[in-house]
């Protein structure tokens, strides 16, 4: 009869158990802050649990946030970011994700990840049209919704993403500048994305630098495959062109290289440019690109 009783109950608990569990959605991770932060609406000093679809707002200092694969982001003060378990949506301010080939983070509709393992990017969002990536470590990729690389951002570099509505320019247009290389291949001197140009006469031009304008076709540079481009225009850039590039990649103005792709049905023209002042503060290392470690949430 005792064992009866004991099995008994034993089953009831375990049920109560699986029930709340049920009903309670896991948790991705947890924020820390030595000040204060808002994680959907409510105010938190210390630490709290995070779920997917947190809002999470950097008050008065800098937000500390471990999710449970491992990943990490430092939110700088007035930063805010909607959190889920695979990647993160920041809304406005700046942030720096640790682990960008697992936990990518999506900005005025761009996704940002790692070319390799455990990159490290601090990223910006100044309004709804500017955008700022700077890799730390590792290389970062920028992507469109469609899937579209836009651009890869080497270590130490940081590039400016301006969003602008392209009226009459046609989807998928790009313009490269770049040295023409053997088998019609050209690596973009602005975003170290290599395409593959079709187009009649590009023979001639090889080993010469060039600007390209021309329409992406298709290609995955994840699967060793670079995009194709089928060249409208393409002309010789003479030396001046050149040594005005090398002189901007010095710090000078930045030159631009323009994308047109599909958004809603709206061509956008996404304006890449070298350099920014968003993330001045933090490339420069006035936030640790090392966290403290604390114990990640069970998820």
């Amino acid at each position: 009869m005792l064992l009866r009783l004991q099995s008994a109950v034993s089953l009831f608990t375990c049920s109560c158990l699986i029930s709340v569990a049920s009903a309670t959605p896991s948790n991705i991770g947890l924020v820390m802050t030595t000040g204060e932060v808002q994680v959907d609406g409510s105010s938190v000093r210390g630490n709290s649990a995070l779920f997917s679809g947190s809002l999470v707002q950097s008050q008065d200092a800098i937000s500390n946030l471990q999710f449970s694969d491992g990943t990490t982001a430092i939110m700088r003060p007035g930063a805010t970011m909607t959190v889920y378990r695979e990647r993160s949506v920041l809304k406005m301010g700046v942030t720096m994700q640790r682990g960008l080939d697992k936990h990518p983070v999506i900005a005025n509709g761009l996704r940002i990840s790692g070319a390799t393992p455990n990159a490290i990017a601090l990223i910006g969002v100044k309004d709804a049209s500017h955008l700022e990536v700077a890799a730390q470590e590792g290389e970062t990729d920028v992507w469109t919704s469609t899937g579209n690389l836009v651009a890869r951002v080497e270590p130490g570099k940081t590039l400016t993403f301006a969003l602008l509505a392209a009226g009459g320019a046609p989807a998928n247009g790009v313009q490269l500048h770049g040295i023409l290389q053997p088998h019609d291949l050209l690596k973009d001197e602005q975003t170290n994305v290599t395409y593959q140009l079709q187009g009649s006469g590009l023979h001639a031009l090889v080993g010469t630098s060039v600007e390209v304008t021309g329409t992406v076709l298709g290609g995955s540079p994840t699967a060793g495959t670079p995009p194709v481009v089928a060249v409208s225009n393409a002309v010789v850039m003479n030396n001046d062109y050149a040594a005005t590039a090398e002189g901007q990649q010095g710090g000078a103005s930045p030159t631009v290289t323009g994308h047109a792709w599909n958004k809603s049905s709206t061509i956008f023209l996404i304006v890449v440019a070298i350099g920014g002042i968003l993330l001045g503060l933090g490339a420069s290392g006035a936030f640790s690109s090392s966290p403290r470690p604390v114990t990640p949430a069970t998820p």
